[in-house]
């Protein structure tokens, strides 16, 4: 799975000018009169549409550190909580997601999945989710996105608990399966609901801070997973787990509502507002059919990568390897899996927006052009981390060093590696998801989301986690031992070029699709 914000400068030039120019023609007001006049200014127009205040309209006085320019509107206290919030619920999002990845090696061992059984456990959740995310997302724009986020928070939450008290093949098939609903409905309504909180031109970078808290989730899912990763303790994982994500979801369900942000353009008039029409309403948009196909060539590997890794760990350099008792512990192998997660994933989808911001004023389509620079970047350094074992077993002087040493040299090429790798694979976030939101109108936001993460995950990875464990099957059938490394190196790398170039030759639609809505590209992205 996965996871705003206008130009003030035409509001201080035109407004700060106009009082510059009164404040010299006109003569000076006695005090009393300044202060009504003060007080009045300071009294907020009621917004259209029954929405709430815009974003100049919730200011706060207090300084709150953020990654935009010293033209940038200030943005009020209540925009920072939805923040805080959606951040909260994010990271507890990808936190229950890699709880399961973090002791998948004891379940197998457990309850006796092979490798092709074990995908369908992820290949079901990305089924479901897949599925109701455009219904769900539709459903949002019709009833209230809040609405729709704390229910599927809720219901994810439980389904967490469930997971815990699985106790065969079908039963946890059933508990990963809704996880996939409840996960469904928060990213379709979340995006456009955090987006609406904070002025275009900081989109790319808010949506990337964002971005980050799943990243740093689901590392801290996997350590936090891995002290767990034995027969007798690994339920207790998933019940701590469940708690903090009902809580957010009640908190959720009280937020404020508001549709759009100061600087979007204005909702289009739909005929009927049927699903069809919606569905035909966005495929119309060249924008949102380059990122559809982006994700879902980028998404196999994201899906793939991050569901194995754990298991290729132990397979690669694990004591369950050629290595035996020299090799990862159980435990070390998740937290070394999820150090590198933290650490490049995060550092890569923070830099994500502050990059794309850099190059928006070379390439206005930038938004989109960085998510492809990422894919294509991260191809290398997955080929390098995962193709290492395979070319370290001819090398003379690797196969002559004691097991210990053998590890320790295949580990930290692992680490270098995976480290870049992981940087890159997250760039793409907060742009592609913020050139999304700019090419869809506000009030298709939700629904055009849901229909794009629907349409990537069925074309991108729904399948992913079971094609490379029966592709891992069928090599082990053949060459003997397990292959999970061989596998995820001949399908991922080559799908990550493929994303990269889609994304880089389709970013020179933006411009267009943007100003289609009756919007001004440049004011979006803050130029």
């Amino acid at each position: 799975m996965p996871m705003a914000l206008g130009d003030a400068r035409y509001y201080s030039v035109a407004f700060g000018g106009a009082a510059i120019l009164a404040s010299a023609q006109a003569p000076v007001p006695r005090r009393g009169i300044v202060r009504r006049e003060a007080d009045r200014a300071r009294t907020p127009v009621p917004p259209p549409f029954n929405e709430e205040p815009h974003v100049s309209e919730v200011t706060s006085s207090a300084s709150v550190p953020t990654a935009a320019s010293e033209t940038s509107p200030r943005v009020g206290v209540y925009a920072w909580y939805v923040f805080w919030l959606m951040c909260g619920i994010n990271f507890f999002n990808y936190a229950d997601r890699f709880i399961f990845t973090a002791v998948s090696d004891t379940l197998k061992a457990q309850f006796g999945f092979n490798d092709f059984q074990f995908g369908i456990f992820g290949s079901a959740f990305l089924i479901v989710y897949s599925l109701v995310a455009f219904p769900l997302g539709f459903l949002a724009e019709r009833i209230s996105r809040k609405v729709v986020v704390g229910v599927g928070v809720a219901v994810w939450s439980i389904a967490t608990l469930l997971t815990g008290r699985s106790f065969d093949f079908n039963s946890m098939l059933l508990a990963r399966s809704v996880v996939g609903v409840g996960e469904g409905s928060y990213y379709p309504s979340g995006t456009p609901l955090l987006a609406a909180w904070f002025p275009t031109k900081r989109r790319a970078s808010i949506l990337a801070w964002w971005a980050s808290s799943a990243l740093f989730g689901a590392g801290i899912g996997f350590l936090f997973g891995g002290f767990f990763n034995y027969p007798d303790k690994w339920r207790i994982a998933f019940y701590i787990s469940a708690v903090p994500g009902l809580i957010l979801a009640t908190l959720m369900l009280f937020l404020r509502r508001r549709a759009r942000s100061e600087g979007d353009p204005e909702p289009v008039t739909l005929k009927n507002g049927s699903l069809i029409e919606t569905i035909k309403r966005c495929w119309q948009i060249p924008t949102f059919r380059v990122i559809l196909f982006q994700h879902a060539l980028g998404f196999f590997p994201l899906a793939a990568i991050s569901y194995w890794l754990v298991i290729y760990l132990s397979h690669a350099y694990g004591a369950e390897s050629r290595y035996g008792t020299a090799g990862l512990g159980k435990t070390t192998g998740s937290i070394l899996a999820g150090a590198l997660l933290v650490v490049g994933g995060i550092i890569g989808g923070i830099y994500g927006g502050a990059w794309a911001n850099r190059m928006r004023r070379k390439y206005i389509g930038a938004r989109v052009r960085t998510g492809g620079l990422g894919f294509l970047l991260a191809a290398p350094f997955v080929a390098i981390a995962l193709g290492a074992p395979f070319v370290l077993q001819v090398i003379p002087a690797y196969t002559q060093a004691t097991p210990t040493t053998q590890v320790q040299i295949g580990v930290v090429i692992f680490a270098l590696m995976g480290l870049c790798a992981a940087f890159f694979l997250n760039v793409y976030n907060g742009p592609t998801s913020a050139a999304l939101q700019d090419v869809l109108p506000p009030n298709l936001r939700a629904a055009g989301g849901g229909l794009e993460l629907t349409l990537a995950h069925l074309l991108g990875d729904v399948y992913a986690t079971a094609a490379v464990g029966a592709i891992a099957d069928a090599f082990s059938a053949q060459l003997g031992g397990e292959q999970i490394g061989l596998a995820l190196l001949v399908t991922c790398p080559l799908a990550l070029i493929a994303a990269g170039i889609v994304g880089i030759w389709g970013s020179r639609f933006y411009k267009r699709d943007v100003e289609a809505l009756g919007a001004s590209a440049e004011a979006m992205v803050g130029l």
